[in-house]
C-alpha cells in the first residue's frame, strides 16, 4: 500500500519532465500528394532525383505554433512529418511531380539537405522573435547542395542558403493575397528550389567541375557533425557565454551559483550570480550539473538532444482579454505560450 502511494505521487513528476521536452509533441504530417505533374515544358538534362538527408534532425520539419484553448500549455505545439520520412518523401514526390521532365542522358541529380525547415523566425535567429512565429509561421529555412551524378561520379556545382518566406513566395508567384493551405505553398517552394536552377549549364561544364565519389560525399557529410558538445558524453559545467563556447563545450565562466526572484503574479524566475555575488546578465545559457543546461536569459526551459542537434521550450508572457470562465468585464490577464524550438547547430540560431 505504502510502495503505491509512493509510486502515484512520483507519476506526475515524471509526466511534468516528460511534457518539458519538445520531442514528446503529437505529430501533424504534412501531405505532399500529387495533385498534379509538372508540364512537359519544364524539361531536366537528367533522368533521376536522389536525395539524402544531412540535417542535424532528420525525423522533422519544424514544429507548428501554439493555437486555440490549450495554447498555453507545452503539450499544445506539434511536430511537422512527412510519411515515411523526409528524404523519402521528397525523392518521391520529386520524381513523380516530374515524371514528363526528365532525359535519358545516363546523369541523375543528387540533392543533399543540409537544411529544411518550417518556421517563424526568419534569419539571424539568435533572439527568438514570438511574436513573428505566432503570426506568420511561414519561413522555410533551406540549405542544399546539388550533385550532377555521371557515370558514379559525382560533380558538385551549386550550394543554396536561404530563407523563404511562404506568405511574400505565395504572392509573388499567384499575385493574390488569398493564401493556400501549408501543403500547397510547402509543394510551391519545393518545386522553385528545383525549377530555379540552371542544370543546362552545369551539365555542359562537369568536365571542368571538381569529382566527387559516393564515399567522399559521405566521409563530408559526416564531418558535419564534428562538433565537440555533439561528441562528448558530459555537457560541461558552467556558463556559456557564447553559442561558440556551447558548441565547444568550453564554458567560460564555471563558478556561479543559481538563485531565484519573485516576480509578478506570484511566479519564480532564475538569475545568476558569480563566485562574488555579483549578478551575470550577459550569457547564452548554463549548465548547473548532470547536462540539465538552460538556454537564455529569461524563462527558456531545459535543452534536450535531439539528434545531432537540441530542442527546447521558450516561455512568453501577453497580456490579453481574460479568458477566464467567470472574468471580470474588461479586464485583462497573463497568459504565458510555451513555443519549441531547435537550435541550427552550425550557426547557433534558432527555429
Amino acid at each position: 500500500m505504502i510502495r503505491l502511494l509512493f509510486l502515484t505521487l512520483l507519476l506526475p513528476l515524471s509526466s511534468m519532465a516528460q511534457e518539458d521536452n519538445p520531442d514528446v509533441l503529437p505529430v501533424k504530417k504534412l501531405s505532399l500528394e500529387l495533385k498534379k505533374i509538372a508540364p512537359g515544358s519544364i524539361q531536366f538534362p537528367f533522368s533521376a532525383i536522389r536525395i539524402i538527408d544531412n540535417r542535424f534532425d532528420t525525423s522533422k520539419l519544424g514544429f507548428t505554433g501554439n493555437y486555440g484553448i490549450r495554447r498555453f500549455k507545452k503539450r499544445s505545439g506539434r511536430k511537422l512529418v512527412l510519411e515515411g520520412g523526409v528524404a523519402r518523401a521528397l525523392e518521391n514526390y520529386y520524381n513523380e511531380y516530374y515524371q514528363h521532365s526528365f532525359s535519358k542522358t545516363g546523369m541523375q541529380l543528387l540533392v543533399v539537405l543540409k537544411k529544411l525547415w518550417l518556421s517563424g523566425t526568419d534569419d539571424d535567429a539568435h533572439e527568438m522573435d514570438i511574436v513573428k512565429r505566432e503570426k506568420y509561421r511561414t519561413f522555410l529555412h533551406c540549405k542544399l547542395e546539388f550533385y550532377l551524378k555521371k557515370e558514379e561520379r559525382y560533380y558538385p556545382f551549386k550550394r543554396t542558403d536561404t530563407v523563404i518566406n511562404g506568405v511574400t513566395y505565395w504572392e509573388a508567384v499567384h499575385e493574390q493575397s488569398q493564401m493556400a493551405g501549408w501543403n500547397d505553398v510547402f509543394k510551391m517552394i519545393l518545386n522553385g528550389l528545383i525549377e530555379t536552377v540552371d542544370f543546362d549549364a552545369a551539365s555542359k561544364m562537369t568536365e571542368r567541375l571538381p569529382q566527387k565519389s559516393m564515399a567522399d560525399i559521405q566521409r563530408f557529410n559526416t564531418s558535419f557533425y564534428n562538433i565537440p558538445v555533439l561528441k562528448d558524453t558530459i555537457i560541461a559545467k558552467g556558463i556559456f557565454v557564447t553559442f561558440e563556447e556551447f558548441k565547444n563545450n568550453q564554458p567560460s565562466i564555471t563558478k556561479f551559483v543559481e538563485k531565484e526572484i519573485k516576480i509578478k503574479g506570484g511566479r519564480k524566475e532564475n538569475y545568476l550570480e558569480d563566485e562574488a555575488g555579483n549578478r551575470i546578465t550577459q550569457y547564452w545559457g548554463y549548465n548547473t550539473g548532470n547536462n540539465r543546461v538552460k538556454v537564455g536569459k529569461y524563462g527558456n526551459d531545459l535543452l534536450f538532444r535531439k539528434n545531432q542537434t537540441f530542442e527546447y521550450f521558450a516561455t512568453y508572457q501577453s497580456l490579453e482579454v481574460n479568458r477566464s470562465l467567470m472574468p471580470i468585464s474588461g479586464t485583462y490577464k497573463d497568459y504565458e505560450y510555451w513555443i519549441p524550438y531547435q537550435i541550427d547547430m552550425e550557426t547557433g540560431n534558432v527555429y
